[in-house]
């Protein structure tokens, strides 16, 4: 549990937790330039930051990657990889660096949207009473909920966010070099995507609808579950790839 706080504290207190968040934003505020007007509100602007001029694949899969994915990488870089082996053991300390990366990668998406929605609503009203999105979460819109929906619509998000930074620390594992920790998970992600064109998966299998969608014509709480849940699944698998990936290693040297 100390060896977990310690690197919570490390991977959202750090310089590269507050550049993604920045990034992040950056991207989304340029993403949905082109459609301000002034009829413009927050929610509208949202989904433009979310999907316009292609930012959706750095707001949700490069920049979640930045705060603490790479931290194993570092840790042997540095040489620091025995000490805190022989301090904490090593399934200990791969929770700790894999369950780190994936909370800052949340927290990163999450905190973008937020503080973007919050900045947004200075200028713009939150939501008009029209209601442009097909998703399940547009139920909360017509119950006059437009807070709700964006923390919901977040949390979706931010899932992403979280897949992309633990599947990121766990390719570290295998090649420990900061670039190839940032790349691989999307070129994975294409890849998985070229394979899956043809295949006859349900919808919340499929990469990238489990990456960008959102299911439709069901409740909130279950559209939410069905990104939940996959999620949480592969999570589970890239956490038991991890300790034993670790292990190997430490075991080699």
């Amino acid at each position: 549990m100390a060896l977990l706080k310690m690197d919570l504290y490390r991977a959202l207190l750090s310089l590269n937790f507050v550049i993604s968040i920045i990034f992040t934003m950056f991207a989304m505020f340029i993403s949905c330039s082109g459609y301000i007007s002034n009829t413009s509100n927050v929610l509208e602007l949202l989904g433009k930051a979310l999907t316009g001029s292609g930012s959706t694949l750095f707001i949700l899969c490069i920049a979640p990657i930045l705060p603490y994915a790479m931290s194993f990488a570092s840790d042997l870089e540095d040489k620091a990889l025995p000490f805190w082996i022989i301090r904490t053991g090593t399934r200990k300390y791969a929770i700790s660096k894999f369950s780190s990366s994936v909370v800052a990668g949340f927290l990163s998406v999450t905190s973008s949207m937020v503080i973007f929605s919050l900045i947004m609503s200075i200028f713009f009203p939150l939501f008009d009473g029209k209601i442009n999105s097909g998703s399940s979460y547009a139920t909360l819109l017509e119950e006059n909920q437009p807070w709700i929906y964006i923390l919901v619509l977040t949390a979706h998000y931010s899932l992403s966010g979280a897949l992309f930074a633990g599947t990121a620390l766990t390719i570290s594992t295998f090649v420990p070099n900061k670039f190839s920790t940032m790349a691989s998970p999307i070129v994975i992600y294409f890849v998985l995507m070229r394979l899956t064109t043809q295949a006859s998966l349900p919808n919340f299998l499929e990469p990238s609808f489990l990456v960008e969608g959102i299911y439709s014509d069901v409740s909130p709480a279950a559209a939410f579950l069905h990104k939940l849940i996959p999620v949480v699944g592969i999570l589970g698998m890239l956490l038991y790839v991890t300790i034993k990936q670790i292990k190997k290693r430490i075991g080699r040297s």
